[in-house]
């Protein structure tokens, strides 16, 4: 049973939810469809804020809260979706129209269709033009898409940095490949192009030979980019050749070869080839996080005043860099630390993967706990101390 908590002026700033993909289902052969949320369950938690009167802000009306600069009713709630789906366009913002729920929506300008398109949407099936088979999802937004979403009033870009892409920052394997989405930015980056219509490539995870070397890899923002030598990709290409690794009981054999050809390039330091200066580390992030500010400020003739980190990483050091080139906050993401400072965004998980009903009661939970009403408060801080004492042991 629900309890209908009344809204009071409260401390606390509003909670900010993030998702990412929305769709009636996911996608089938998209590495990532696991970001996909149901729609059924989103519409739900929207008629939930509705009955139970919340509204909706965009982030420069939350930081007014949590700066102090005017006081929060307890009713308040942002939505924030990353990385700029065309299921965003397609389902997420008519659902928002009809609903009168506004959110916030972080894309990143190299993922970014270039195409001058715009696609049918749910309004289009709801206007009897086209049926729910007819809509395309698979892709990222285009700028028509993106500008036509911002000036709807019910939507407000801001950056998800430039290129929301991973580099290998070590020499580890951590692994080999055989399909799945370990292999999305070692393709990304080896397929620039790609990016924007890669969702619906049918041979986007054949495009890395399986038997691939998998290394640590980081966000963009923080990676300090190493270059393996190409010729050894050449030679575990040639020697995974002599196996058929699409048997699983063949694998363990080329991997402990492999790794002999990965150590011996190791012991004549011939694996790596080159190191990134710190100077153009530098250079890389300004251009992950000025420029791309400084594109969508041009290309939707808007102010841009917030960014979120892609996979939640982070430094001080880039943080900083964002607000002296005029961000007002950026996300905490994996920074947990940093979250109650008022120039950070911490943001919670509300694309619950469990049954309706358990995720509606998620929904209300997180919500509660987080103004920090009764029983919720108590029961998330017990909650807390479990965790608190499962991860000392």
């Amino acid at each position: 049973m629900w309890i209908k908590s009344k809204p009071f002026m409260s401390r606390c700033s509003p909670p900010v939810f993030y998702y990412h993909s929305v769709a009636p289902k996911r996608i089938s052969g998209w590495v990532l469809n696991g970001l996909t949320f149901s729609l059924e369950k989103f519409e739900d938690q929207l008629q939930y804020l509705v009955k139970h009167g919340f509204k909706s802000l965009f982030l420069d009306e939350y930081s007014d809260i949590r700066e102090g600069k005017k006081p929060g009713q307890g009713n308040e709630i942002c939505l924030t979706f990353d990385d700029g789906y065309l299921d965003n366009w397609v389902y997420v913002w008519p659902l928002a129209k009809k609903y009168g729920i506004r959110f916030t929506l972080f894309a990143s300008p190299e993922c970014l269709d270039p195409r001058s398109i715009v696609r049918p949407n749910l309004a289009d099936v709801w206007a009897g033009t086209c049926t729910m088979n007819e809509l395309d999802d698979r892709g990222y937004l285009t700028w028509d898409e993106l500008r036509a979403m911002q000036e709807s009033g019910i939507v407000d870009v801001q950056s998800h940095t430039m290129s929301h892409t991973k580099y290998i920052t070590s020499d580890e394997v951590t692994g080999f490949y055989y399909g799945g989405p370990r292999g999305v930015y070692p393709i990304w980056n080896q397929n620039p192009g790609l990016k924007p219509v890669y969702m619906a490539d049918p041979g986007f995870e054949n495009r890395l030979p399986w038997g691939y070397p998998l290394f640590i890899e980081q966000s963009a923002v923080i990676a300090h980019k190493l270059t393996i030598n190409p010729e050894i990709f050449l030679e575990l290409s040639a020697l995974g050749a002599g196996y058929d690794l699409s048997e699983a009981a063949q694998r363990p054999v080329y991997e402990a070869d492999a790794l002999q050809v990965l150590k011996s390039h190791r012991a004549n330091n011939t694996l790596i080839t080159e190191r990134e200066l710190q100077t153009d580390y530098l250079q890389r992030l300004h251009y992950e996080v000025v420029k791309s500010k400084e594109v969508l400020e041009q290309r939707l003739e808007k102010p841009i005043h917030f960014l979120c980190w892609p996979h939640g990483d982070n430094t001080q050091e880039a943080h900083e860099l964002a607000r002296s080139s005029g961000y007002r906050a950026t996300t905490s993401g994996k920074l947990t630390g940093e979250s109650g400072k008022v120039d950070r965004i911490p943001r919670l998980g509300g694309d619950f993967d469990n049954a309706p009903w358990l995720s509606r009661q998620k929904f209300h939970f997180k919500i509660n706990s987080h103004y920090q009403r009764q029983p919720y408060r108590a029961v998330r801080e017990i909650y807390d101390l479990k965790n608190r004492i499962l991860h000392r042991v």
